[in-house]
Order: C-alpha cells, then sequence, then structure tokens
C-alpha cells in the first residue's frame, strides 16, 4: 500500500467557530452538525481547535466558566497540531498515534483552514484497503462515490416532492422509482 496525499480524505469545508463565539454555539455546532472537533478560525486563519470533550470539562469541571459569558478562546485548545495541505496519511497518522487528540487541521501556507482529518478518517480508508474474508480489497471509487451522492440526491428530493404532495399517486411512483434505481445501484457501483 504506497501512501497518498492526505486531501484525499480530508473533510473540506468544515465547520467553524471564532475564538469570541460563546461557548453556547460551540456546543450548537458539534450537535447539530453531528461532530465531535471544531477548528477555531479568525479572519480564516487557525487559532485552535474545540472538541466536545473540551465542551464536557467546561460543563463538568469549571463551574465559574459554565455561565453564558464564557467564549470559545477560553476553553479551546490553542494553536492545534496541524498539517500542511500536502501531507500525507502516513503524516497524519503519525501525528494522531502520539495521542491526545483525535482531529488534525489541514492547512494552506499561510495557516489558513482547508479541511480536518479524524482518526476514524484514516481508519475508514485503511478498512478500505484491508482485504475482505473473499481476499478482494473494497477500494473507494472517487467517480463511485459521486455516482451515488447524485442518486441519493434523487431520492431525497422525490421523497421530499412526495411529502409535500399530499400523497398523489404520480409522486408517490417517482419516489419508488427512485428507491429503486438507488437499490439498482448500490448492487452495480463498486465505491
Amino acid at each position: 500500500m504506497r501512501d497518498q496525499q492526505v486531501r484525499r480524505i480530508m473533510s473540506t469545508n468544515p465547520a467553524t467557530i471564532g475564538p469570541f463565539a460563546p461557548s453556547s454555539d460551540a456546543r450548537h455546532l458539534l450537535e447539530s452538525g453531528g461532530i465531535n472537533h471544531l477548528p477555531v478560525v479568525d479572519d480564516g486563519k487557525l487559532v485552535g481547535i474545540v472538541s466536545t470533550s473540551d465542551l464536557l470539562k467546561l460543563y463538568l469541571l469549571d463551574e465559574e466558566l459554565t455561565g453564558a459569558t464564557t467564549t470559545v478562546d477560553q476553553i479551546m485548545q490553542p494553536d492545534p497540531i496541524s498539517l500542511d495541505e500536502g501531507g500525507t496519511l502516513r503524516e497524519a497518522a503519525e501525528k494522531l498515534s502520539t495521542g491526545g487528540f483525535h482531529a488534525l487541521p489541514i492547512v494552506d501556507e499561510d495557516k489558513h483552514l482547508v479541511g480536518i482529518v479524524t482518526s476514524t478518517d484514516l481508519i475508514d480508508h485503511l478498512l478500505h484497503q484491508l482485504p475482505r474474508n473473499d481476499g478482494s480489497i473494497a477500494e473507494v471509487s472517487v467517480a463511485g462515490l459521486q455516482i451515488r451522492n447524485r442518486q441519493l440526491e434523487k431520492v431525497c428530493k422525490a421523497a421530499e416532492l412526495y411529502m409535500r404532495s399530499g400523497h398523489a399517486e404520480h409522486e408517490h411512483s417517482v419516489l419508488l422509482k427512485a428507491l429503486q434505481d438507488a437499490r439498482v445501484l448500490d448492487e452495480t457501483v463498486t465505491l
């Protein structure tokens, strides 16, 4: 298995927050986005990171900071370890393996945030590289993912139309067709 650039698996345009935002805003973004790490940016530059663990510590351990006046800069981890956008998966794994954190912001040469990679992203990538029980390898295909995403968008649009229509016969058939196409695609497209 050869090393690859980190941009292959990084999440681009991650949710971010400013350093002077209330900690309650960070909590809302983490909960509503179903994420565990929130890069803190000031003028587009990475200045810190807030995790669900940071918020948990805030609300469990420091009673003085639990008020509405607590800001992100009071609870964030300043100057987090990051990786240059030209970095490799090996470099990301090495940095994450040092322990203590599970997210690695990806930055350009001016320290502007361009993405984020988590330990979960690396594990998922590794799982797609390892042989299955039958000896085959499930390599993720970007083209396959794009096709699958377009198909899922069609299903969502059909479902939304169906829900707004009062369950008319035509909209019902459009939804069923979109679901059937998604099932066929799932069976034929290698991801």
